[in-house]
């Protein structure tokens, strides 16, 4: 079923005639009628009785008629949308991230896919903690928030939506853990990690899946990464991050793969008197779907 589909059975049910509805489309009659009959054989139903000398709609039809109208001003209404934002002169659309995340990650491709389709759209980042990033966003201090899935942006009332996954890796300082290759060989280290939001049910997965690798632990909560970081390098525990932290790679660390991919989230307030910021996070959604696909062919 498709949007023309729609218009030809609106057009035809408000002009009683398929020449009539013809003419107020600009297409030709014939074409209406394939349009009508195409419809009708997808859904299965006669929609309009051309038995008698003026078109009427059946029950099925009419039962439609409403739904199809509802849905072509829906459309019309997210076209005119798009329309108003893609020709918006001054049209600045704020992100917020994490302040421990690696821009390279993200922000190159974001801005790219937006140069080229939306020169009109001025992209800002922002890096900072969570909390601050949702009081932020409360406050429309910023439009559009990327984070872990670790966190709980649900209990504020926003819209989350997923956008990737990213590799997990457990940090380890060189310093104290020698001659480490599997996360056996960490066994009875506690695993650091650093975000106060993370929720308890979080700690008991990371305990479960050591506990399968023969890695018994406990998981301490650091208030912040640097925390983390520095208990880490201390011999404290071992640093349990994704590949988008940013971590530089000339350090006295070593890592290896944790078997768990975190979700990355985009968080936003729905505003009305700012329909941009839904069309913004669609292309968002858009733009690392078509990178996950790309990443899915290259491992096959």
């Amino acid at each position: 079923m498709t949007i023309g589909q729609i218009k030809c059975f609106i057009a035809v049910a408000n002009e009683h005639s398929f020449a009539k509805a013809a003419n107020a489309l600009f297409i030709s009659q014939p074409a209406v009628s394939k349009s009508i009959a195409t419809l009708e054989k997808e859904l299965n139903y006669v929609l309009i009785d051309r038995g008698s000398h003026e078109l009427r709609l059946t029950l099925a039809g009419a039962k439609l008629y409403d739904l199809f109208v509802k849905m072509g001003k829906d459309y019309q209404n997210t076209i005119n949308e798009i329309n108003q934002f893609i020709n918006a002169s001054d049209t600045t659309v704020r992100i917020g991230c994490s302040d421990v995340w690696n821009p390279d990650k993200f922000y190159s491709k974001i801005s790219r896919h937006f140069s080229k389709n939306y020169s009109s759209v001025c992209l800002e980042f922002e890096d900072n903690r969570l909390p601050d990033l949702l009081a932020r966003l409360q406050a429309e201090k910023v439009d559009i928030i990327l984070t872990y899935e670790l966190y709980r942006p649900l209990q504020y009332g926003f819209t989350v939506r997923h956008l990737t996954d990213v590799d997990c890796r457990v940090l380890y300082s060189k310093t104290y853990f020698k001659s480490v290759k599997s996360l056996a060989d960490l066994n009875g280290t506690d695993i650091l990690i650093f975000d106060v939001d993370i929720e308890k049910k979080f700690g008991m997965m990371v305990k479960k899946i050591c506990s399968d690798y023969g890695f018994i632990t406990e998981v301490k909560n650091c208030s912040r990464f640097e925390s983390a970081v520095f208990n880490m390098a201390c011999g404290k525990g071992v640093l349990l991050h994704t590949e988008w932290d940013n971590i530089s790679a000339n350090t006295p660390y070593d890592s290896l793969p944790f078997p768990y991919k975190a979700s990355v989230n985009m968080v936003y307030k729905n505003v009305p008197e700012k329909p941009f910021i839904q069309l913004v996070a669609g292309e968002l959604v858009k733009i690392f779907a078509l990178e996950n696909a790309k990443q899915i062919s290259k491992d096959e």
